[in-house]
């Protein structure tokens, strides 16, 4: 059983005079936070905002790069060529690194959003582009992927990756179930789903069958009404059995 492991969080995700989630109250409970970088939420005052309330709380930062969808909250495919994958990447990773580096921090990780996650997954020309890419940019940056054949072609490209599990969505045979709508979660269940993934590697699908996983790293989503209740249980769960929750590579 692992010593360690990171809980990452999708937050900074407000826009203009809309507000996604309650920052403040669930960042705390997590190591690492993807912050949207304008592409499918998140704007420059939010980012600042975001980056700040990360520092404060003394976690790791991470870029969020979606594709350009903000109606469908990136959450709708897209159609693209792997140098328009890496262009948006570092367009959004760009911004991200200016107002974090004005805030005295450094992102340390990417993570793609959304449907332009879900690419990465199952295209693995769009994944190694973009594990090149990140290589390219900063060898010692983490690029943050779903566990599986995406991870691998982005490691064999150069990139550091980090795989991850998701402990608040579900899974089937197509892999990651992404809901267009957040909804509640059982805290408690979400914290022993987590428990099992770090204790036995194993997550259950839909279906009640097992699926193995590997990971350095566990995702939790800051739009529910209830993100800052999960996280907290999940992050106290695991240090209770034992398990230290720290960012990537600390």
């Amino acid at each position: 059983m692992p010593a360690s492991i990171d809980i990452n969080g999708d937050a900074g995700e407000s826009y203009g005079r809309w507000t996604l989630g309650d920052d403040a109250s669930f960042l705390p409970h997590v190591s690492s936070v993807n912050i949207a970088c304008g592409f499918h939420g998140g704007d420059p005052a939010t980012m600042r905002a975001t980056v700040r309330i990360a520092k404060q709380a003394g976690i790791a930062i991470g870029a969020h790069p979606s594709f350009p969808d903000l109606m469908g909250f990136g959450r709708r495919m897209m159609t693209i060529a792997p140098d328009e994958m890496v262009d948006y990447t570092l367009y959004q990773l760009g911004a991200l690194t200016a107002i974090a580096r004005s805030e005295g921090m450094k992102v340390a990780h990417v993570k793609p959003h959304g449907a332009f996650y879900k690419a990465c997954s199952i295209d693995m020309v769009l994944s190694k582009a973009l594990g090149a890419a990140i290589a390219a940019y900063d060898p010692e940056m983490f690029l943050v992927l779903l566990a599986g054949p995406g991870a691998d072609a982005a490691e064999a490209a150069g990139a550091r990756v980090a795989r991850e599990a998701f402990i608040d969505l579900d899974y089937d045979d197509g892999g990651l179930i992404i809901e267009r709508v957040a909804k509640l979660r059982d805290s408690k269940v979400v914290a022993q789903r987590a428990l099992r993934v770090v204790r036995e590697g194993k997550l259950t699908k839909v279906d009640g069958r097992d699926i193995d996983v590997s990971v350095s790293t566990l995702c939790l989503h800051g739009d529910r009404a209830n993100s800052a209740e999960v996280a907290r249980v999940v992050k106290e769960t695991l240090q209770s059995n034992g398990i230290m929750v720290r960012p990537l590579g600390t």
